[in-house]
């Protein structure tokens, strides 16, 4: 039977270390927190086996607002939950499925190089799931913050400024600022990057059938240019947080961006979003009750007593996570390799 926590101290603050530094060398991480590098990696694939934690790559949205994303309130027939998730879960421009209480039955995240190809995807492939009753989509206008950015928080300061100078360094080494094409080795690197976002530039290279110089410099142009983000992703009942839940909200029109930046910046928030609808935000928070809903709202509102919180969604189960297939118990047991530039409709017939 596999593990269903993260409970050691050791295998925690290795969590955390990747979750500031996704890339950041075993010789480094293993001197900041105290052990051989041969054992933080040991740990590590541990951890990964186990479908605990992982290392991935997102599409950037936070710095390519350029790129499309919407998210999608999907009714089904009630026999039939499951199985459209399941169903959604392999299509590769959905970054991630939820099943969810209250006033959708599934949430799905889709995202699309441009607002065509998010349009082919939405009329012409989603809507042919057989079982799907209804869809609403909401259209992101930005991110303020995503998974990327949350962490368990189990290092000292010193530790967490030592993993930040190292990435920092990382990307200053690498830093290319332009964007590059969606070309077939673009690609082939980016879906190795999906599945084990700690490959070697030499791995990456042999898998994407490329030379290690040319996988480096694709991953420093799609990581400088802000067109992909690596995020160290957990099991979220493993760390401690097992409730999710989605809060849709309206502020005046003039104070959205303030309040999306001071929302970010609760612990508890894993995605703050603003939306090209009413509501206006979105913001999901992951929680280590389901009474916290409350508690959540009412320190929000409290701070920002102008904010109107209209729905809330609490996910049941998550299906996929940005690529990742997840267990009913939240560990990945599969990858399905995110897709945001090639339009489904070009090569497949409506699934």
């Amino acid at each position: 039977m596999k593990d269903s926590a993260i409970s050691s101290a050791e295998d925690r603050l290795l969590v955390d270390a990747l979750q500031v530094a996704p890339r950041a060398p075993w010789a480094a991480v293993g001197e900041i927190l105290g052990m051989g590098a041969v054992t933080a990696a040991r740990r590590w694939q541990n951890l990964v086996d186990a479908g605990l934690a992982w290392v991935t790559a997102a599409p950037g949205m936070v710095q390519r607002n350029a790129q499309c994303m919407a998210y999608v309130e999907i009714t089904c027939r009630p026999a039939d939950v499951l199985r459209v998730a399941d169903a959604l879960a392999r299509h590769s421009p959905v970054l991630t499925v939820e099943v969810t209480s209250g006033s959708a039955d599934l949430l799905v995240t889709v995202a699309a190089a441009d607002l065509t190809t998010l349009s082919h995807y939405l009329l012409r492939h989603l809507g042919q799931v057989d079982g799907i009753v209804s869809s609403r989509a909401r259209f992101g206008t930005r991110v303020y913050t995503e998974g990327s950015a949350w962490r368990i928080r189990e290092l000292d300061p010193a530790q967490v400024a030592r993993l930040e100078r190292v990435r920092h360094e990382q990307l200053a080494a690498d830093r290319q600022p332009a964007a590059l094409a969606p070309t077939d080795a673009v690609k082939a690197v980016l879906t190795e990057l999906a599945l084990d976002g700690r490959a070697s530039y030499t791995d990456l290279a042999d898998r994407a059938d490329t030379s290690p110089t040319t996988a480096r410099r694709i991953v420093s142009r799609l990581l400088g240019s802000g067109s992909v983000i690596l995020r160290t992703d957990v099991c979220a009942p493993a760390v401690g947080w097992p409730v999710q839940v989605y809060l849709w909200a309206n502020t005046p029109v003039d104070k959205l961006a303030e309040t999306a930046r001071t929302l970010s910046g609760f612990r508890q928030a894993r995605l703050c979003a603003t939306v090209a609808a009413s509501p206006s935000l979105a913001l999901c928070s992951w929680l280590q009750t389901v009474e916290e809903v409350h508690r959540l709202e009412v320190a929000i509102t409290a701070r920002l007593p102008y904010v109107d919180i209209i729905d809330r969604l609490i996910v049941l189960r998550q299906v996929k996570r940005m690529g990742r297939l997840l267990d009913e118990e939240g560990r990945a047991v599969g990858v399905v390799p995110i897709n945001i530039f090639d339009d489904l409709l070009a090569h497949t017939e409506p699934v």
